[in-house]
């Protein structure tokens, strides 16, 4: 595991593209503090919510008692955007369940569940779930299920579920998590932003023209009217793979590793999954300053959908 080859436990670790949070998990449960920062403001909801010390008791009875509210509807309009991509019964539950949340000691936890649930209740094939284009209104057949298979035209078994496993989620992880370990998130440009002192980093940036991270949980932003600031992510999905695109990547990888570089000790690992098929990172570490010690292929299963299939990433230790 790279962060018990790379870090002793007590010790405070950086993402400094952190994601939905995976350090921040991993580094509770190896007996490091960590800090995460991310640009998307859903990102940074999930850190939150998976890294949070809770009362297992008040928890439980919060989720469980919007639980049985699921159901409920108001009166509220749905978006342009509900209307064009959940059925109509679909964004009355999940409009009802949103209408809920701020009733209860929990609400980013419920905001959470709402935006599992409305990925799942989109109008849309099962196999294309990350990256839907259009609506699906008619049956189809499906990759994943290898059946003809229709579009859903509720949500609700979607709020029932998701309910129930995130609350075990939680309380699975607070099992396992070191006791006094704690996590923090920073909602911001990790180029810019100021940082604290830590041990180390470890991170997975984003891949050059790849995902727009925002467009892809476009359903959270647009239900729970979360900040979109895409305009700032590191290697947009629009910006694309031009010669000028990529430039504009490794300018800005450089410039958050240049800042994170700041907060840590001068032998301080660095170290970096990441997909570099195209070659960028051994300049990209020169130009921040970074010496790279060792660079190693991990294989990665694609296991579901359309994109299932092999892939592999590098590991860079550079210090």
């Amino acid at each position: 595991m790279l962060l018990a080859r790379y870090f002793r436990p007590g010790q405070h670790v950086l993402d400094p593209f952190a994601g939905s949070g995976t350090t921040l998990v991993q580094a509770l449960e190896s007996g490091l503090d960590a800090t995460g920062v991310d640009v998307a403001a859903f990102n940074c909801l999930l850190m939150e919510v998976k890294t949070r010390t809770y009362n297992p008791f008040i928890l439980e009875q919060d989720l469980r008692s919007a639980h049985a509210r699921i159901g409920e509807t108001t009166g509220e309009r749905p978006s342009a955007y509900v209307r064009r991509w959940y059925a109509p019964q679909a964004a009355r539950e999940l409009i009802g369940f949103r209408a809920l949340v701020d009733d209860y000691e929990h609400a980013d936890v419920l905001r959470v569940v709402l935006a599992r649930a409305a990925r799942s209740a989109r109008r849309t094939t099962h196999f294309d779930l990350d990256f839907p284009r259009d609506p699906q209104l008619e049956p189809y057949w499906c990759h994943k299920h290898r059946r003809e298979c229709r579009p859903v035209d509720t949500a609700a078994q979607f709020l029932r579920r998701y309910t129930l496993d995130t609350l075990a989620r939680l309380k699975a992880f607070a099992r396992v998590r070191a006791r006094g370990c704690t996590a923090s998130v920073i909602h911001g440009d990790v180029r810019e932003v100021a940082l604290g002192r830590f041990a180390g980093v470890l991170t997975s940036p984003p891949y050059p023209g790849l995902i727009d991270y925002h467009e892809q949980h476009r359903y959270a932003y647009e239900l729970l009217a979360l900040d979109d600031r895409r305009e700032l992510e590191v290697g947009a999905a629009a910006a694309g793979t031009s010669r000028a695109a990529l430039a504009a990547y490794s300018d800005g990888i450089v410039a958050a590793l240049i800042n994170a570089k700041e907060s840590v000790a001068r032998s301080a690992p660095f170290v970096i999954v990441v997909n570099d098929r195209r070659d960028l990172y051994p300049e990209i570490l020169e130009r921040a300053g970074l010496r790279l010690e060792q660079r190693l292929r991990r294989h990665v299963n694609r296991r579901t959908g359309r994109r299932a299939g092999e892939f592999f990433e590098d590991v860079l230790i550079a210090r």
